[in-house]
């Protein structure tokens, strides 16, 4: 987010912030696994409750921006208000959770509203309609077949997983199966649409994607080529138009002073001859009939059309990077899925069905040049070289605990519309894999969370680092291979009944080589205030193969005061 002196950081790249990472699976988040809901208060008779949590963060970014290392880097403070209201009157229910931050007031006004449901209990069946946040899978913050909601990375993978959700406009039903058995017991039919898609949201500042600049730059440098030959052609036509005027000039003072033919043809007849023959299709082009005096009117309409031109460019070059995206508030980007899920004995399944996109755009880099150029001239442009692409999850789910182990899984095959593998701007099909655990260990009331997500692209010897007659790689090219495996560790741990709770949470990329540390204490000096001291270091092997290289000053403290109620 940007701030002023006291607020924070704005959240939407300008331009194409996040487009080139839209290229990579950037969902390797790790997040405060310790958290705690906030209380709620209200009579217990009544059937509204109200619930909220108010912030305070303060935090230094202890390197970024400063070339010379730790020194004078600016101090963010960002003040948070949440307020739930909760109804629930038996037959039907509904919820309403708002959030209050300098961010959504200014650019997302609409999610000041960050959820709203409106629920029907109808026996076994539970219908739900609103603003959503839906997760679907086993895995404990982190998921591979949970589909519906984008995500928020303005502020990176900081946000706990449901608040860097983006909630979404849709429909859920819940059809609980009357059959409980010894074995066979919990069994439920989910069903989930939305008519439009919310996609991904990258940051601004210290935390823009190094791809997106990237992009960026590969964008704006083609505009500036574009509004360059747009400005040179100005500048011909000007040239052109003075070069007629001066020899027509001189043409008609010839003819008017009596000069002999042959002498006014060797001095002028010529040469507007010559820039005829030389401009034949464009002088035709703006009027001219073969008649000399059609040259004149001819010339004029060319240079009022290259001036026109010129202006043009110029003004929507400075909208150009708000027009690469497609529109996804429509009903060709709906959602649906249906999920099915149980328990056999002592283990928890579920199989699930995902129809919708992509949350990040890739980069059709063939069709970039071309969509410039009738960008500048028109305003617009019909086919987009940023696309969200379709796909297709099939979902594997299951949790059960063996001996003091919860063990967790899920699986994903991401079918898209490059079966083949050989488009190098659509994303090949891909299997996706979670797998962990948690256990409670026998000191310091301690809790230890191992989880590893991974991803494997098919088709690997179909993409390409280079496309030709581009400088866009595959939009599934990475320096490091087809695979992309992280492991994210969280140990918590609680003193003094509760009221000193330190943590940390650790994430490493195994083809990458990062690691990300960030470490946490939570005091509760009263059941409903926290002071919470925690903060983030990153480290890299190799700066140009990693996902986190660019942000690896981006390390800082932070300090937050938290009320509950």
């Amino acid at each position: 987010m940007k701030i002023t002196k006291i607020l924070t950081f704005a959240v939407l790249s300008a331009a194409l912030a996040g487009n080139l990472a839209a290229q990579e699976d950037f969902d390797f988040g790790f997040d405060d696994f310790g958290s705690d809901s906030s209380s709620s208060s209200g009579s217990s008779s009544l059937p509204v409750e109200f619930s909220g949590n108010l912030s305070l963060d303060v935090r230094d970014y202890l390197m970024a921006g400063d070339v010379d290392g730790i020194g004078d880097t600016k101090i963010t403070a960002t003040p948070n208000a949440k307020l739930g209201i909760n109804y629930d009157g038996g037959k039907a229910g509904a919820d309403l959770q708002l959030k209050v931050n300098e961010d959504t007031i200014k650019n997302h006004p609409i999610d000041v509203i960050d959820e709203l449901t409106l629920s029907a209990y109808l026996g076994n069946l539970t219908l739900t309609a609103g603003k959503m946040k839906v997760v679907w899978g086993k895995g404990d913050k982190l998921h591979v077949i949970d589909n519906f909601n984008a995500d928020d990375y303005t502020d990176f993978i900081i946000p706990d997983y449901l608040d860097r959700r983006i909630s979404t406009p849709m429909i859920r039903a819940v059809y609980a199966l009357p059959l409980n058995s010894r074995t066979i017991s919990n069994v439920m039919i989910e069903g989930v649409y939305t008519p439009i898609m919310p996609v991904d949201r990258f940051g601004s500042g210290v935390w823009t994607p190094a791809k997106s600049q990237a992009l960026n730059s590969v964008v704006k440098s083609t505009a500036t080529q574009n509004l360059a030959n747009i400005t040179q052609a100005k500048v011909e036509a000007n040239k052109l138009a003075s070069k007629f005027d001066t020899l027509y000039s001189e043409y008609i003072a010839l003819a008017t002073a009596g000069a002999p033919v042959a002498d006014t043809a060797n001095a002028t007849y010529a040469g507007i001859q010559k820039l005829i023959s030389d401009n034949i299709d464009t002088l035709k082009k703006y009027g001219y009939n073969g008649q000399i005096t059609s040259i004149e009117p001819a010339l004029r309409s060319y240079v009022t059309a290259t001036e026109t031109a010129y202006l043009l460019a110029l003004n929507n070059s400075s909208s150009l990077a708000g027009g690469v995206y497609p529109d996804t508030n429509k009903f060709e980007y709906g959602q649906g899925g249906l999920r099915l899920t149980g328990s056999i004995g002592q283990v928890d399944l579920g199989v699930s069905y995902y129809y919708g996109h992509y949350k990040q755009p890739s980069v059709n880099g063939s069709a970039m040049a071309s969509y410039v150029s009738n960008y500048l001239a028109t305003g617009s442009a019909n086919d987009k070289f940023l696309a969200y692409d379709r796909k297709q999850t099939f979902g594997l789910e299951f949790s059960t605990i063996l001996w003091k182990f919860n063990l967790r899984g899920e699986a994903a095959y991401n079918l898209t519309d490059d079966v083949a593998g050989d488009d190098p701007w659509v994303h090949n099909n891909s299997i996706q894999w979670l797998g962990g655990f948690d256990i409670d260990l026998p000191f310091w009331d301690a809790n230890l969370n191992v989880q590893e997500t991974g991803t494997y692209i098919l088709n690997k010897d179909k993409i390409y680092k280079t496309i030709p007659g581009t400088i866009m790689p595959d939009v599934d090219y990475t320096s490091t291979g087809c695979t992309n495996n992280k492991i994210v560790v969280n140990f918590t741990t609680s003193f003094l009944n509760g009221k000193l709770a330190p943590e940390v949470t650790a994430l490493y990329g195994f083809e990458h080589k990062d690691l990300v540390v960030m470490p946490k204490v939570t005091i509760k000096p009263a059941s409903s205030f926290k002071i919470i001291g925690s903060g983030l270091a990153m480290w890299t092997k190799d700066e140009s193969e990693s996902e986190f290289g660019f942000w690896h000053k981006n390390s800082f403290v932070q300090l937050a005061a938290e009320v509950s109620f």
